[in-house]
């Protein structure tokens, strides 16, 4: 699909706003977070699936991007087609604080009591940042997670967990109710990176090997499954992304699927 003048438009104001107001917080009412949030639905059959995949975008990237990529393309010739929805929560939503709110109000709650019985997030950069927040806060909504070169914190951060040797190792300091990112760590660390009979999603990871986020990515990578994990060369950037997410789906099929949720009524 040949980018428009539009298309490419959006994309660059996207990144200019998302820069102006990661410097400038006063400024954050040039990004507002809209409620409810913009979706774009796609089936891959006339009959509903039970299980439904929810898109979260990066920075610079809009509603049509997973598309113009065949990601759903992908996961309808994949063995284990699903519904999907591309939600446009951008970056304003982060900045507004309302991410959370508006996936679970707009589209999971929905969902869930639609009969959806199975529900993957799939999040590029920030969007991965903000699957996994969502999975930190609702773990009970959420069967998986497909991260794709996921934005984990600020370098000091990454640093500082790397510094102590490895993810279990890590000790943190008392977390700030604001510090999202060393909240993550955190969790990611009771569930993932020691014995724990807490429940915890599924999780895919995908990222390149010149990938800026690499060296978080790898922290994470550490405890997981190996097969489950894919690094490939490449940076950040949908021709390595869309690798990655052909590679992910090939791994996903060859699994039996995790336990349905029980259906809500309500959430």
């Amino acid at each position: 699909m040949k980018p428009t003048y539009s298309y490419r438009l959006r994309r660059f104001r996207r990144t200019i706003l998302f820069g102006v107001v990661r410097r400038y917080s006063a400024f954050k009412r040039i990004f507002p977070a809209i409620a409810p949030l913009a979706v774009q639905r796609f089936d891959c059959g006339e009959e509903r699936a039970s299980e439904l995949m929810i898109f979260l975008p990066g920075v610079g990237d809009v509603l049509e991007d997973f598309e113009r990529n065949r990601f759903m393309e992908a996961v309808c010739a994949s063995k284990r087609p699903a519904d999907m929805v591309v939600v446009d929560v951008h970056a304003g939503y982060y900045f507004h604080a309302s991410v959370l709110e508006r996936l679970h109000e707009d589209v999971i709650a929905p969902a869930r009591a639609s009969g959806h019985r199975s529900i993957w997030l799939v999040g590029i950069s920030l969007g991965g940042f903000g699957a996994l927040l969502y999975a930190m806060e609702n773990t009970q909504d959420i069967q998986g997670l497909m991260l794709l070169a996921p934005y984990l914190g600020e370098r000091t951060l990454i640093a500082e967990i790397a510094t102590a040797g490895a993810l279990r190792s890590w000790q943190p300091d008392e977390v700030a109710i604001g510090d999202h990112a060393r909240r993550l760590w955190s969790w990611l660390k009771r569930v993932y990176a020691t014995s724990s009979d807490r429940p915890a999603p599924r999780v895919y990871l995908g990222y390149g090997n010149r990938d800026s986020f690499a060296r978080g990515n790898a922290l994470l990578a550490e405890y997981l499954p190996a097969d489950r994990v894919f690094i490939v060369p490449g940076g950040h950037d949908w021709k390595t992304w869309r690798e990655l997410w052909r590679a992910m789906l090939a791994r996903r099929d060859a699994e039996p699927p995790p336990p349905p949720l029980e259906l809500a009524q309500s959430s």
